[in-house]
């Protein structure tokens, strides 16, 4: 790796707040499965919503993990995150390209990692080659708060912008 100062680009203001609205609506799911299924089967009820409670728990967890880990540019390493649900790591020289414009039926083709949940993503990065694993994504979809400041540090790494 080659040394360098770490860049960090925030990602979680374009995406927690659709993430709480989902808290909301299923707090007021688990309230409501709780009063109907506990007309008919009260044991079941208590059991639905404790699974329904740890899930929320989980799922703010997940939402507070958005603002813990941003994107981060260190030397010639980019590591971006989708809250702690998942992170992938790629090199810059693995990067054919940064759009800044593209469609959602883009999104949706095969091959394409979308990092950006219930959101829609404001940078697609073009890889050289697919990541290894399962899904051998080639593109992955981002969310920046801050795309500006992305664009000019690796447009200074020499990354191409399309």
């Amino acid at each position: 790796m080659i040394p360098g100062p770490v860049a960090t680009f925030a990602n979680h203001r374009g995406v927690a707040p659709l993430l709480w609205v989902f808290v909301v609506l299923a707090s007021i799911e688990l309230l409501a499965g709780h009063l109907l299924v506990g007309l008919k089967w009260p044991r079941g009820a208590w059991f639905l919503s404790g699974i329904t409670a740890l899930s929320l728990v989980w799922l703010v967890h997940w939402i507070a993990s958005w603002k813990r880990l941003p994107h981060v540019l260190e030397g010639d390493r980019l590591r971006l995150y989708m809250g702690s649900m998942r992170k992938v790591n790629i090199s810059l020289s693995e990067i054919a390209c940064i759009r800044t414009a593209f469609t959602a039926d883009e999104l949706k083709r095969k091959g394409t990692l979308n990092l950006v949940p219930l959101a829609f993503p404001n940078r697609l990065i073009e890889l050289r080659e697919p990541l290894p694993g399962r899904r051998r994504a080639n593109r992955i979809a981002i969310r920046l708060d801050d795309p500006q400041t992305f664009d000019i540090e690796l447009g200074k790494a020499g990354i191409r912008y399309v």
